[in-house]
């Protein structure tokens, strides 16, 4: 049966209009526009899984095959000032850590071979590897320069004064052995309060990094709680408050009670090809 000619109208109407919204989204494309965000972050995850042993990174693995970690980074440095006001709490704090972790393992990662992130520290003790800005995401500066952030920027001045949350600081990673491990899969809103408690208790059980030991009357605690002790009482009233919350039953009163010590911070690579 031949096609009436309204209909026939209306079918080609219905294809220009298909056409256009097809070169509307390839002009969006050319022009840079990034595509949603995956809150999931499931690349990272992929490399997380791919190369993360008992809270440490092979690096070697990594350095051989960085596409998809690179595709990663990018993806984070796509994000616009527009984009990260139309997300959740969560989510902002969720790709914040994740930033960071990133961007620390980037940094090593760029100069492995490496026995220390702070070998790239400038001389004389300035400059450090954390104050050192190379993270092009200018667009999201903490103070609104038109400057590159550094771990620090992302560390002190967007995840600690906006988030205000100690957990946090188990979370973050900074490539050295005495650093909180790092965890096998990125930090996404959904699961985010849970991964931060797993986070503090995992730091705390690791007696690497913390000792607390009622048998031997021993209670030495890494220096991430000595150096931000004001974080900790913030949010515990007191380091030993908070600890108790993380702590098991059985160490409680011995924290509470105990004097504290601080082991001295061990800088070398946590390097799971060295292993």
């Amino acid at each position: 049966m031949p096609l009436d000619r309204r209909c026939f109208l209306a079918c080609l109407r219905t294809l220009a209009a298909g056409c256009a919204l097809v070169l509307a989204a390839a002009s969006v494309r050319a022009q840079g526009v990034p595509a949603a965000f995956d809150h999931s972050h499931a690349r990272w995850s992929d490399v997380l899984r791919g190369c993360v042993r008992d809270g440490a990174l092979d690096y070697a693995k990594l350095k051989g095959d960085r596409a998809e970690f690179d595709a990663y980074l990018a993806a984070l440095h796509a994000v616009t000032p527009e984009l990260l006001a139309g997300w959740n709490d969560k989510q902002r704090l969720a790709f914040w850590i994740n930033v960071y972790n990133a961007h620390c393992v980037a940094r090593a990662l760029d100069a492995y071979p490496l026995k220390s992130i702070r070998r790239l520290d400038g001389g004389f003790g300035l400059n450090t590897a954390f104050d050192q800005a190379f993270i092009p995401m200018r667009a999201l500066h903490p103070a609104g320069k038109d400057a590159d952030l550094s771990l620090n920027d992302v560390q002190d001045r967007i995840l600690r004064k906006r988030f205000r949350d100690a957990r946090v600081l188990a979370a973050l990673h900074n490539s050295a052995k005495s650093a909180p491990p790092l965890r096998a899969e990125a930090y996404t809103a959904d699961a985010l309060d849970a991964q931060l408690d797993q986070q503090m208790r995992a730091f705390l059980d690791d007696a690497t990094k913390n000792k607390i030991d009622p048998a031997a009357k021993e209670l030495a605690l890494s220096e991430v709680f000595k150096w931000f002790a004001e974080d900790f009482e913030r949010d515990g009233k007191s380091l030993q408050e908070f600890l108790i919350r993380f702590a098991s039953k059985d160490k409680a009163d011995f924290i509470r009670a105990a004097p504290v010590r601080f082991l001295a911070y061990d800088w070398s690579l946590a390097d799971a090809s060295k292993k």
